[in-house]
């Protein structure tokens, strides 16, 4: 009986790979051999530490699976299933598995030239993807990322590629500063260092960000985001705060006409239309666009490169050691016993 290896949460901050026998093999699914995984440490890594909302409101509990990036050689199709064909390279929207049974609208061709360890990050980059084009990026104006973990990370590639005069970029951590000037911030800034909020007026002789990207998915970050826009700035909510926040509506929202944005990128329309057109698939089909003519790298990001029986420390690394750790991407070319 054919046989998969996955990685799962048994409780709260542990990490453990199981083996299963494969489903059965339904009509117009592919069987997709894993290369690699890539960890989401925003999501992903509330489900590790149990501090995702989902655990308050009783949706969910332990054990649980985990992952949702990964890229593959398409082992096997089934009658029916067109689009693909045996042998192809493919990003594939399935969890930590050896193996994964996919249907083809969570499949991905990658193009020749992409390495598989950049191709892993289209699902993400398509998170970032869908808040920065929601931000409006316009000639001239100044953008601010907040939070510098994966998706703060592809932001700023992102942003580098619109006419923007200059890109800032603030976290705590000098390790994720650098790895945003790699990828194209203009300045950055760290937290510990003194009052942002100070700091970016003086930046931008008081006249604040016209664009705001807050992704460190903290709740007590978004005040001073408001702060640091300007007059009808745009703010977008791109991590995932958990919880509520006080708000000056009159004197930070209204009286500056503050536009304040939540994205959320599952709600990307599944089909194309000619006022919805960049489908989730369009989106990470362009981020592989992008990989193949080189006008992004997302090397810097690639912290932890481990086999996927070292989940436990990987995942560890990510919670516990932030000054040296952005993404995880887990190695599954040797899965014998």
């Amino acid at each position: 009986m054919d046989k998969y290896k996955y990685i799962y949460f048994e409780s709260a901050r542990v990490a453990k790979v199981g083996e299963k026998a494969l489903p059965p093999f339904q009509q117009g699914q592919a069987l997709v051999r894993t290369t690699y995984s890539l960890t989401s440490p925003g999501t992903e890594l509330a489900f590790f530490e149990g501090t995702h909302s989902r655990f308050r409101e009783g949706k969910l509990t332990y054990p649980n699976g985990c992952g949702y990036s990964s890229v593959g050689v398409v082992e096997k199709i089934t009658e029916g299933l067109k689009g693909f064909t045996s042998g192809e390279r493919v990003v594939a929207f399935a969890g930590h598995a050896s193996r994964n049974l996919v249907t083809p609208d969570c499949l991905y061709r990658i193009p020749d030239g992409v390495p598989d360890e950049q191709a892993v990050f289209a699902i993400l980059g398509s998170i970032s993807l869908h808040g920065v084009r929601d931000a409006k990026p316009a000639y001239g104006e100044v953008a601010l990322v907040q939070g510098l973990g994966a998706i703060g990370q592809i932001a700023v590639r992102l942003l580098r590629l619109a006419p923007l005069r200059t890109i800032i970029a603030v976290d705590a951590y000098p390790l994720r500063l650098e790895a945003a000037r790699q990828g194209g911030a203009d300045i950055t800034l760290n937290i510990r260092d003194g009052d942002i909020v100070e700091a970016m007026r003086d930046i931008t002789g008081g006249r604040g960000c016209e664009i705001v990207v807050e992704a460190s998915g903290s709740v007590k970050a978004i005040p001073p985001a408001l702060k640091m826009a300007a007059n009808r700035g745009r703010i977008i909510i791109l991590g995932c705060p958990h919880g509520e926040a006080a708000l000056d509506l009159y004197t930070e929202l209204q009286i500056k006409e503050l536009s304040l944005i939540g994205s959320y990128q599952p709600n990307s329309p599944e089909f194309e239309t000619a006022y919805t057109p960049w489908t989730q698939r369009r989106n990470r089909e362009l981020i592989m666009e992008y990989l193949r003519q080189k006008r992004l790298d997302f090397s810097p990001l690639l912290t932890h490169r481990r086999p996927y029986t070292d989940a436990q420390a990987v995942y560890d690394a990510l919670s516990g050691e932030k000054d040296k750790a952005i993404c995880g991407l887990f190695d599954w070319k040797d899965t014998s016993p």
